[in-house]
């Protein structure tokens, strides 16, 4: 412990906000494992029961199963239902329907995806900075002793390179996170659109 608190002095005080960064990026990483299940937003068997009633021509009881679940995917499913009910039967409007649900529904999806890769191109951009910065401070310290200890300079580079470090250290597992969700949510995003229009179909088949 006392050797890490050793680094972020010698860090100095750009080490701070990289600690904060890398602290909210395991934040959010953990927060999206949790809210990207696929059960979570696509529970499958849900699914199942509300397209079974819908195909036994019970319609009301299958609208009733969605609003009692709450997901992303019963949230839409409910929508299309309850204009199905009130009249408005055209696949038309019930996909213009179904894509406005999707446009307040789709964002508790991405949650804190962008923010993880917001933070993995800040991060090594800060650490950076903090390494110009304390090159600075190097050579203006040189400027007044010269060089007759090259030690001083030695260390006040590696000293300076700490932020970098720390940086990609924080970039790194950040960027590869944020791939790893954003595909995740591109792949739910196809399922939800696939849902839908099954259920749209099964509702339009059953006016046939």
């Amino acid at each position: 412990m006392e050797y890490i608190i050793n680094i972020f002095q010698k860090g100095g005080i750009f080490m701070y906000p990289l600690l904060f960064l890398g602290i909210l990026s395991i934040a959010f990483i953990i927060e999206r494992f949790y809210s990207l299940r696929l059960k979570k937003i696509i529970p499958i068997d849900i699914i199942k029961d509300i397209l079974d009633f819908i195909q036994e021509r019970k319609i009301e009881e299958a609208r009733t199963v969605a609003k009692t679940y709450k997901s992303v995917a019963t949230n839409i499913i409910f929508e299309i239902l309850n204009a199905y009910l009130k009249g408005r039967k055209n696949p038309e409007d019930l996909k213009i329907i179904a894509e406005e649900v999707a446009k307040i529904e789709i964002p508790k999806i991405e949650g804190y995806v962008n923010a993880i890769g917001a933070i993995a191109a800040i991060a090594p951009l800060l650490g950076f900075l903090g390494t110009v910065t304390g090159m600075i401070q190097v050579f203006e310290a040189l400027s007044v002793s010269g060089l007759e200890n090259p030690q001083v300079l030695s260390s006040g580079i590696s000293q300076a390179l700490l932020t970098t470090a720390f940086g990609l250290t924080i970039a790194i597992p950040s960027l590869a996170a944020y791939w790893y969700f954003r595909s995740k949510v591109n792949f739910l995003i196809t399922q939800l659109e696939n849902i839908a229009l099954e259920t749209i179909y099964e509702l339009s088949y059953e006016e046939k």
